[in-house]
């Protein structure tokens, strides 16, 4: 792993478990096994660090790493559906840091306009993806085109909200939870 990503990996992990106002460009250096000027090479700054940190995640979880829309057929959709939700709570779970990092993006979105701009364009992203596919759904025959937006805000906020109460180890049923939003939005299907 080259010392740019291991920086990165670094600071996922400090920056998830110590927040973004107790971890030092410090305490990554020492992690990473390099001294602080040398993250100034990769890094100009602390902040700089955080928002190439937010980048490369919001690449991470875009809409369609997990929901790819050619993978859905008319035989399939629903349980695809299902499938790629279940499969992005999966690796949500397997992370623990993931949660406490998306959260601590969150708070400092309420600081600074430009990773609040970033967390909207995710949220957007997924708006726009889940849109877009359940539009496929109507053109596979599989769906009526009825409230395809609001559909796409309800898949929106489940599968984001699942994250955020699985941080905070609510024992809910999530994946239960995500097959039921998927029946209701998908109610109504043409058979």
């Amino acid at each position: 792993m080259q010392t740019y990503e291991l920086i990165l990996n670094t600071a996922y992990s400090l920056f998830a478990r110590n927040g973004y106002e107790k971890t030092s460009l410090s305490m990554i250096a020492k992690e990473v096994g390099i001294s602080k000027p040398a993250i100034y090479y990769y890094f100009s700054s602390k902040e700089v660090l955080f928002y190439a940190l937010l980048q490369a995640v919001c690449d991470e979880i875009r809409f369609e790493k997990f929901f790819s829309i050619t993978q859905f057929s008319a035989t399939n959709f629903a349980d695809q559906l299902v499938q790629c939700g279940l499969t992005m709570i999966q690796d949500q779970r397997d992370d623990p840091n993931y949660s406490l990092l998306m959260k601590e993006f969150m708070i400092q979105s309420t600081r600074d306009e430009k990773i609040l701009v970033s967390v909207k364009t995710v949220i957007e992203s997924y708006l726009n993806g889940f849109e877009a596919l359940l539009q496929h759904g109507v053109s596979l025959g599989v769906l009526t085109g009825e409230n395809l937006r609001v559909k796409a805000e309800m898949l929106t906020l489940v599968i984001d909200q699942i994250d955020n109460y699985m941080s905070l180890s609510i024992g809910f049923d999530y994946e239960g939870l995500w097959r039921h939003c998927v029946s209701q939005t998908l109610q109504g299907a043409r058979s």
